[in-house]
């Protein structure tokens, strides 16, 4: 099975999207966020922790059956813009190296890479002379995005701690809006096909105008205060709300780039039609649903995390546990069990040897300003503190104390990390060869196949070639219709004689059947005459319309009916009319072309046999 390889900033696709895309493919996440996010990573889905910079991301591509490489910019979806075409030329030279004959980039166009330049350099490494395989994505304003921290999901955040929200649009009054399922419906449909140019696309949604999406904001969470940088005139503050308050900006993406080849969706000739408030309160619905599955104490703890970072935890441990020591010691100060028995030191030991060398020093410090103040209140001075050596072993335990159960803590840390890191490095490398050994069993049965069909290919050549062994080309018309229809497996195979001018098509009579037209008119597809007549098969990778799907131009001469020898060039169009899902395939397009070879021959022999005949 077909594998896609999603990069760069993983967490953008939700469960959802990827769920979807493993119908399809087999897909791969790499990069050191791939298991991380608040959306779960379905099962079909496998993870690799090695990114585009590091050294062992080479190894995936020896995988192998790597159909698209999917690379998401840290950008995307709001993301801090940064040069990354350092990276993206890492994956193109890997992509080159093993026959990966497209690459998808998802950005937005605040990035500063030069795609412009790595298509150019690039270009002629991947795909073919139709499809260069470098296609830059630039987003729109996104929804359903799995990360939890998109710009969306950050909007929402700051409205419920009251802030002003400030949104700018460049100045552009159009915006639009993409859910992430249907982005990814469209990257389906560009990875399936072959023919998608090399370019610069905007991924359009539905649009609209910044102040749609101020209204509709604030009619999900009502009472916030949203205002538009390009607006003079600010949203109506909520009530008892100061001036004070922080505000926060938020740049939205805007259409109608110049800079843009196109749009991906008449590119892909997939419809979007998206319900801005709907999409828009799913997402918020589904962020309050996250923080409802979480209890108070832990929201607390969370938000304090986010605010002061990893120093949180032991730093309440620290306190809490410091005025616990000092109360017990006052408590069994007088009692003739605890004489032997220093808290203090028992409570700098603990601190040490929970949360390392800082947190034990630090309690070591703050015992000795306590054991600084029971001094001062004996009546010991700072200066006979200081020239009495004896008085320093206390401060000389603690601080020795605090320093090796710190230094203890900290190297069993560190063990621990490295553990940890060489477990996952062998986790990484038994999963790399699991899927290699899944991936060759796979293989193997596949050649198994079609060695055993190579006899029945070959039968199935010759009886074709047997049953388009006609003596006129009348015949071979009648006989090769049935056959290519049969192996080609489609009802849809026509042939249309071109006239003398080439300006017009006429449909056969033994092709009536299934026929979707009696004629083509060459005007109305000059693209498909102009591939066709330099002797390539056509392949409508755009789907236009009134426009077979594929098509070849079959040559061949008849002796004039009347007088002399001469001979007439003769034009036949052979054309599919419509293809299944499974028929969008170079195979089935190589298929084609060799029963159209086929034909030639046919009626070559056929119109030989006529001459001499007649």
């Amino acid at each position: 099975m077909d594998k896609i390889l999603i990069t760069g900033k993983t967490g953008f696709f939700s469960e959802e999207a990827l769920r979807y895309i493993a119908g399809t493919f087999s897909v791969l996440l790499t990069g050191a966020d791939a298991e991380k996010g608040d959306r779960d990573i379905p099962d079909a889905v496998r993870t690799f922790s090695a990114g585009p910079q590091d050294e062992d991301f080479a190894r995936v591509f020896e995988l192998g059956q790597i159909r698209a490489v999917w690379y998401v910019t840290g950008c995307a979806d709001g993301g801090r813009a940064a040069d990354e075409g350092e990276s993206l030329e890492t994956v193109l030279t890997l992509c080159a190296n093993a026959g990966v004959e497209r690459l998808i980039v998802l950005t937005e166009s605040t990035d500063p890479t030069d795609y412009r330049k790595l298509i150019g350099e690039y270009g002629h490494t991947m795909g073919d002379e139709d499809a260069s395989g470098i296609t830059v994505v630039r987003l729109p304003l996104m929804t359903g995005t799995g990360s939890g921290k998109g710009r969306l999901d950050r909007i929402f955040r700051a409205m419920e701690q009251q802030k002003t929200v400030r949104l700018t649009a460049g100045g552009i009054r159009q915006i639009s809006v993409l859910p992430v399922m249907d982005l990814t419906a469209m990257l389906l449909r560009m990875t399936s096909e072959t023919g998608f140019s090399s370019g610069i696309y905007a991924a359009d949604g539905t649009g609209g105008s910044p102040s749609g999406l101020r209204d509709i904001l604030l009619t999900v969470c009502p009472g916030a205060e949203v205002v538009l940088a390009d607006e003079e005139k600010a949203a109506p503050q909520r009530a008892g709300a100061g001036p004070g308050r922080g505000t926060v900006r938020f740049r939205i993406p805007v259409t109608g780039d110049e800079a843009c080849d196109g749009q991906l969706t008449d590119f892909c000739r997939y419809p979007v039609r998206v319900n801005w408030h709907t999409a828009i309160a799913a997402q918020y619905s589904g962020l309050q649903e996250r923080a409802r599955s979480q209890s108070p104490f832990r929201r607390a703890l969370t938000a304090l995390s986010n605010r002061f970072g990893s120093l949180v935890v032991p730093a309440l441990d620290l306190v809490v546990m410091f005025i616990l020591a000092e109360a017990l010691s006052r408590i069994t100060s007088e009692s003739v069990y605890f004489k032997i028995v220093d808290v203090r030191l028992l409570f700098v030991v603990l601190m040490g040897m929970m949360h390392g060398l800082m947190i034990g020093t630090t309690a070591a410090l703050l015992e000795c300003i306590v054991l600084v103040i029971r001094y001062a209140q004996i009546g010991t001075s700072g200066l006979l503190l200081f020239y009495n050596v004896e008085n320093w072993i206390p401060f000389v335990y603690y601080l020795t104390a605090g320093i090796i159960s710190g230094y203890t803590n900290q190297k069993h840390v560190q063990e621990r990390k490295s553990v940890s890191a060489e477990n996952a490095l062998i986790r990484s490398k038994y999963l790399f060869l699991n899927e290699a050994y899944r991936t060759s069993v796979s293989e193997r049965a596949e050649l198994r196949t079609q060695i055993l069909s190579e006899e029945e290919s070959y039968a199935k050549l010759y009886g074709a070639v047997q049953r388009m062994n006609q003596r006129t080309p009348e015949a071979v018309f009648v006989e090769a219709v049935g056959v290519m229809r049969s192996l080609l497996e489609n009802e849809t195979v026509t042939f249309y004689q071109l006239d003398g001018r080439g300006r017009k098509a006429d449909l056969l009579s033994c092709c009536r059947e299934n026929a979707l037209r009696t004629s083509i008119d060459t005007a109305v597809c000059p693209e498909m005459m102009h591939v066709i007549r330099d002797g390539k098969i056509w392949k409508n990778t755009k789907l236009q319309e009134d426009v077979p799907m594929y098509a070849s131009m079959v040559r061949y001469s008849r002796a004039q009916k009347t007088g002399g020898n001469g001979r007439k060039e003769m034009e036949l169009i052979v054309a599919v009319e419509q293809a299944g899902q499974d028929q969008y395939s170079t195979w089935y397009m190589n298929h084609f072309s060799i029963l159209c070879g086929l034909l030639q021959d046919a009626l070559d022999a056929a119109s030989l046999r006529e001459r001499v005949l007649s």
